[in-house]
């Protein structure tokens, strides 16, 4: 598998992910959105690898990937920030959603396709490898309780994931997630090597 080379490369393949998305988000609301890459940051797989606690209520939508590799993408909204994107994409007034809907719960998975296929897909492409997504998953639940998935699964196989720290700057407002990505031990080796020498990219707020 090709290396990363530096983290001009990594910087690079999430601004180009970042760029689809927002092109796809920007169709799916039916107003401009510009989605941001603030942080990229290589971390254990754990229960506490984000600013959130275990505790703490999130949105999480979860997208296995098969194909050449196996692994999964997450992407996380704490609960009131899952709110708050639900009252843009169905299109309430500012504040209106406190509980989720169906039709929010369905709109968060899309979302969640969104920002994940298109990570992946920048992924796959510069990794030269086929990543296959699969039908998201939806939770709403304690973060620990939407990580253990992921470390029941994976833990053993990748020891390390790469946390993307996104904005979604919508006309009136600006969201932020967290992308999870966790790979086997190949591929995050490549994505590891990518950051040497520091381990985390940060941007400009």
């Amino acid at each position: 598998m090709p290396k990363i080379k530096g983290q001009a490369k990594l910087t690079k393949m999430t601004d180009e992910a970042a760029d689809f998305a927002s092109k796809a988000l920007s169709k799916l609301s039916d107003e401009k959105v510009t989605v941001e890459v603030s942080k990229t940051e290589v971390v254990k797989v754990h229960r506490k690898f984000l600013d959130i606690e275990p505790e703490d209520i999130v949105a999480g939508i979860y997208l296995p990937v098969t194909g050449d590799v196996k692994g999964a993408a997450l992407l996380v909204f704490p609960e009131k920030i899952a709110y708050a994107l639900c009252d843009v994409l169905v299109k309430r007034n500012a504040g209106t959603t406190c509980k989720l809907t169906e039709l929010d719960k369905s709109a968060l998975k899309e979302v969640g396709n969104i920002i994940c296929g298109s990570f992946l897909t920048v992924f796959s492409n510069t990794l030269k490898v086929k990543i296959v997504e699969n039908v998201p998953q939806f939770s709403f639940d304690m973060f620990g309780a939407v990580v253990d998935v992921i470390i029941a699964e994976f833990a053993q196989k990748a020891e390390d994931s790469l946390v993307i720290d996104v904005k979604f700057v919508f006309e009136h407002t600006n969201i932020k997630g967290y992308v999870v990505l966790v790979f086997g031990l190949e591929e995050m080796k490549a994505i590891v090597e990518a950051l040497r020498g520091g381990l985390i990219v940060k941007r400009d707020a």
